[in-house]
């Protein structure tokens, strides 16, 4: 298990930040989707409102490594997180934190928050993108 700097937890907790998950299934059942939702919990743990689920929740079925990525554009950095997918949490204080905020900002319901285990880190940005931190 890695685990994620306090910068890398900075860009995945900011709210301007471009977010997205990518997950597969089998090898012709890949997804990437957006997830504003998706925030660094602790260094080990993210996680993200799952508020349509569809195609995400089939993949993350199947096969729970994932993707994540958050780049901010001012200033520049950005991280992908590879990790494995834990679960659901359909109630609890996670989730109401989640529910709430997702109410409270696009005006929807979710039905739970998935949280991924990080396992490895790597910088998508300047000055060395691609290079594995963690």
């Amino acid at each position: 298990m890695a685990k994620m700097s306090k910068e890398v937890m900075a860009v995945f907790n900011d709210p301007k930040s471009v977010k997205v998950l990518a997950t597969a299934g089998t090898i012709l059942e890949i997804d990437a989707v957006p997830k504003g939702s998706l925030r660094a919990l602790d260094e080990e743990l993210i996680a993200f409102a799952d508020i349509f689920g569809g195609k995400t929740n089939q993949n993350l079925e199947v096969n729970k490594k994932v993707a994540a990525l958050a780049i901010r554009m001012d200033p520049v950095a950005g991280y992908q997180i590879k990790g494995t997918f834990q679960g659901f949490q359909t109630s609890g204080g996670l989730f109401d934190r989640f529910a709430k905020e997702a109410k409270e900002k696009i005006k929807l319901d979710i039905k739970a928050v998935g949280t991924i285990r990080v396992d490895e880190v790597y910088a998508v940005a300047p000055p060395q993108p691609g290079k594995k931190i963690a």
